[in-house]
């Protein structure tokens, strides 16, 4: 594990040690603990369903999306909701949870000899995870109920495409080194994608369809679903849990010329 997550995990563990722990003649049955653990004051640890909770706000009522979930100062301008704190705080929560982190998902332009261009996909791995929003009501929404095809975004290709990305990864973001410290760092960190919804390639938890995040390559037509998304400033509640699987009928290889 990396530094910066080991810092990150040693601190939930010790939260979840301290929670836990209660004097011999208070010990409780396992089946009357409590199930989720409060390692923070906005995160939460359930490990024995393998799931993650975490306090986030409602961000936008309009607007073209490239995030489901980002953190605060980054993407709020096209995120659904923001999380106030560090994508790492996410990640290594959802380590102690149980949850096994891949990679991203990537995408890049390969140019033909007719001159066109062929797009290379390449899937995210990672634990399968389903993502959804506990609204202040009590009731729960798939993070995809909130998101809604534009009614007119001139993409006939895609015209067949009517449901949002709804099928996740722990992709667990990556690392790189600044060039000039010489400092390595946690890529979601600053770039605030904490749960995706386009393929940035440094998402915590990514989609498994891939989207490229370039208007060139992939129109944007993903857009919120305004009648249905909580106001600004009201405080919801991510639950990442892990599911059996997120693969694709068809696992694509590339999307095709351009």
């Amino acid at each position: 594990m990396k530094p910066l997550l080991r810092a990150c995990a040693s601190a939930c563990a010790a939260a979840i040690l301290g929670a836990c722990t209660t004097p011999a003649t208070k010990v409780e049955s396992e089946a009357t603990q409590p199930t989720w653990t409060e390692v923070s004051p906005q995160i939460r640890v359930n490990r024995s369903a393998v799931a993650v909770e975490f306090t986030a706000t409602a961000v936008i009522e309009t607007g073209f999306l490239e995030e489901y979930v980002c953190t605060v100062g980054t993407r709020e301008h096209e995120s659904l909701f923001a999380f106030d704190g560090e994508a790492s705080e996410i990640h290594a929560a959802m380590l102690l949870a149980g949850f096994i982190a891949g990679a991203p998902g990537r995408w890049r332009e390969i140019p033909n000899d007719d001159g066109s261009l062929t797009l290379e996909l390449g899937l995210p791995t990672g634990d399968a995870v389903e993502a959804s929003v506990r609204l202040p009501d009590g009731s729960a929404r798939a993070l995809d109920w909130f998101v809604r095809r534009a009614p007119i975004d001139g993409t006939e290709s895609l015209a067949s495409t009517t449901q949002p990305p709804c099928r996740f990864r722990f992709a667990g973001s990556r690392f790189r080194t600044d060039r000039k410290t010489g400092r390595e760092f946690y890529l979601a960190d600053g770039s605030g994608s904490l749960v995706g919804l386009v393929t940035f390639g440094d998402e915590v938890v990514a989609p498994i369809e891939v989207i490229p995040d370039q208007a060139s390559a992939a129109a944007p037509i993903w857009e919120v679903f305004s009648e249905r998304m909580p106001k600004p400033g009201t405080k919801v509640t991510i639950v990442l849990a892990r599911t059996r699987s997120a693969d694709p009928p068809k696992p694509p290889s590339e999307l095709g010329k351009k």
